[in-house]
């Protein structure tokens, strides 16, 4: 076998005498074989390449919204779009589940001066608990039927405890208003996972995330069932006969926000919302602190033009008033666009009055002023006045212990109690059950529409660049960088032995190419060509935007920008080994390439080899990560960069290795 001519061109000086005393070591140390790739590039470290290349996708997604919204001029527009979108909303969270009994029962009543609180628990779905608080009004002032609001709970580890998000409801209640003031999974008294003792180690964002993981590989989202709690919650609502259910509203702040912003796009019987310090836009806040936990990301919704804005016009024609505040880490000027992009759908319609901006000189939290706007704004357009009263700040509800609803303060610890991981390992047992085992051109077919992996011969041809080269006693080293893009750079070692008996090999290693460097030298040493290339985002490219809430990896921040963006990837790195392994075996006279792959490499090597079976004459995967069933199984925190949206309804990656 003999190498055809190397056409690429050299960019870098022959590696100077500081390598000259590597010659004949069994392998190279890491800062003899890095390639510098931020003398060749513009805008930063090439740690940030993808970021960046993402980012202008996304700026690009954000412009296309902009001119949907732009062209939106009449209610047929209106509501043609809104059902559109809204759809493709539902279908990104894998559906809803069925409407089961909701088993509610009043767990014990506190009387408060001028409202009572009712502590409830219901279930959403069969045993899956959502506990949470009625605050309902004075009989003596006020008779019933009230409004009512639902209230979810932000990110905190005892939020129905705090003064912080009872204050509102007490608000409210003063002013003839019900509020249901509910915990979020993972949050106050719904810990999923409980230890042997009835303890947990992790809440709000952590548990959000490994659901999400979990929730992803069966094409759902951590939102699913969240949303799915509130929506159940408004059920809950319209059931009491002391709440009208012709006047419901919706408030929150942080993930409470987040929520509000989904239930009043999703669920018509919202009749007024007030989300508070969530609404910005995707670019903004990916550009300042990175993707927020698995439920603020939807798949694809930049793809099919749902950005925050979008929320608040999905709730058009209704009245909503977005609550801010000035030095929130969810930036102020993405919240001043994304309502003004909405505020002009709102105004084209007529409808100028029914949208609001309320911003206060604050960090991220629910200020009074906040607090008061949000109610003011239920008052108005629930109860129809304009009149308000606001009780004295040191009116923040009941006592912590008060407002305990179960005895050991963990819904989970109730018998029967399913939690949303034993709800997704039953979904889980489903999809193995009713899969079909799919072979051959239908299964390469199912892994190329959940990746997004392009048949190969529309995949862009490998450019290599020569960016070094030195001599061993084998043969020859030559830094390389690769790149089916030029705003995306893969630097890799080529191996080149002075006599080549074998076929040429491609290594990828999840935790770079340095860690396949002994193989890769071995290998070589036997007389095989070898190329070990860093893939998007590993070894030299590895991200650089701070680990994703306490994620062991570095990829996950770019991977869910991507995931918003519809694009997996698993399907990104498959398409890198594709073009890689192309150029490899056109550099070549040979029968084929062999595929080596390591680590968290090797779920991007299976996907591209189950794709294009014929470029690879074998494949070796080494030190595999977890299945995604097992991931499942065991509610693993896993990677988000290593599961592909929906995987699991096509396939396993059993099927993928029972296919090689």
């Amino acid at each position: 076998m003999r190498r055809r001519d190397f056409l690429t061109r050299s960019t870098a000086a022959t590696l100077g005498a500081s390598l000259a005393g590597t010659l004949g070591r069994p392998a190279l140390a890491e800062d003899e074989f890095r390639t510098v790739l931020s003398e060749t590039l513009a805008g930063g470290p090439p740690q940030l390449m993808l970021n960046r290349a993402l980012l202008r996708q996304v700026a690009a997604a954000e412009a296309a919204a902009g001119e949907t919204a732009a062209s939106i001029n009449s209610p047929d527009q209106l509501q043609a779009w809104q059902a559109a979108t809204r759809q493709r909303f539902i279908d990104a969270l894998g559906g809803f589940p069925e409407r089961t009994p909701l088993k509610p029962r009043i767990v014990d009543t506190v009387q408060a001066a001028g409202y009572r609180v009712e502590k409830i628990l219901f279930e959403s779905q069969p045993g899956h608990f959502v506990s949470g608080a009625l605050f309902l009004p004075d009989e003596q002032r006020f008779a019933p039927p009230y409004p009512g609001i639902l209230v979810p709970c932000g990110h905190s580890e005892k939020p129905r405890e705090r003064g912080l998000y009872q204050r509102p409801c007490v608000i409210a209640a003063h002013n003839g208003i019900a509020s249901w003031l509910y915990d979020p999974v993972d949050q106050g008294e719904r810990m999923q996972e409980l230890d042997d003792q009835g303890d947990y180690q992790h809440h709000g964002t952590q548990g959000h995330n490994k659901i999400g993981l979990s929730a992803k590989l069966l094409g759902w989202n951590a939102a699913r069932s969240m949303i799915w709690d509130g929506m159940r919650g408004l059920d809950y609502l319209v059931d009491r006969d002391e709440i009208d259910a012709e006047r419901l509203g919706c408030m929150g702040i942080s993930g409470g926000g987040t929520l509000t912003s989904y239930l009043m796009a999703l669920d018509p019987r919202v009749a007024a919302a007030a989300p508070s310090c969530y609404i910005t836009t995707l670019r903004e806040v990916y550009a300042a602190i990175g993707p927020q936990d698995a439920e603020q990301t939807i798949f694809g919704q930049l793809g099919f033009g749902m950005d925050h804005a979008e929320y608040l016009t999905l709730f058009a024609p209704r009245p909503v008033r977005l609550c801010a505040t000035t030095r929130d880490f969810f930036p102020i000027a993405g919240a001043k666009q994304a309502y003004a992009r909405a505020r002009g759908v709102y105004e084209r319609l007529g409808l100028g009055d029914r949208i609001s901006f309320f911003e206060d000189d604050e960090q991220h939290t629910w200020s009074e002023p906040l607090r008061i706007a949000s109610v003011q704004w239920m008052i108005r357009w629930l109860r129809g006045t304009e009149e308000m009263f606001v009780p004295l700040q040191d009116d923040m509800g009941i006592s912590a212990e008060q407002m305990r609803i179960t005895e050991h303060a963990q819904v989970m610890r109730l018998p029967g109690a399913r939690s949303v991981y034993d709800l997704m390992r039953d979904e889980a047992a489903r999809l193995d059950r009713e899969r079909p085992r799919l072979t051959g051109q239908p299964l390469r077919d199912a892994v190329r529409r959940r990746t997004g992996i392009r048949p190969l011969q529309q995949i862009p041809d490998v450019t290599a660049e020569l960016r070094g080269e030195m001599q061993l006693p084998f043969g020859k080293l030559q830094k390389l960088t690769l790149s089916l893009t030029p705003e995306l750079l893969l630097p890799g070692l080529f191996w080149l032995p002075s006599e080549i008996d074998g076929d040429a090999i491609l290594w990828a290693h999840g935790e770079g190419k340095s860690a396949a460097i002994a193989a890769a030298e071995a290998l070589a040493r036997g007389g095989s060509p070898v190329l070990a290339v860093d893939l998007t985002g590993f070894g030299e490219t590895q991200g650089q935007r701070g680990r994703f809430y306490r994620s062991p990896a570095t990829d996950e921040p770019d991977t869910l920008i991507a995931y918003a963006l519809g694009k997996s990837i698993v399907g990104m790195r498959a398409e890198d080994l594709l073009g890689c392994g192309r150029w490899l075996a056109a550099e070549f006279d040979s029968g084929g390439v062999e595929l080596h792959a390591a680590s968290w490499a090797v779920t991007p090597a299976l996907h591209a080899a189950v794709a294009e079976p014929s470029l690879f004459s074998r494949v070796n995967l080494q030190d595999s990560p977890p299945t995604w069933n097992q991931v499942v199984q065991a509610g693993d925190r896993h990677r988000f960069s290593d599961a592909v949206h929906g995987g699991l309804i096509d396939y396993s990656l059993e099927q993928l290795r029972a296919e090689l």
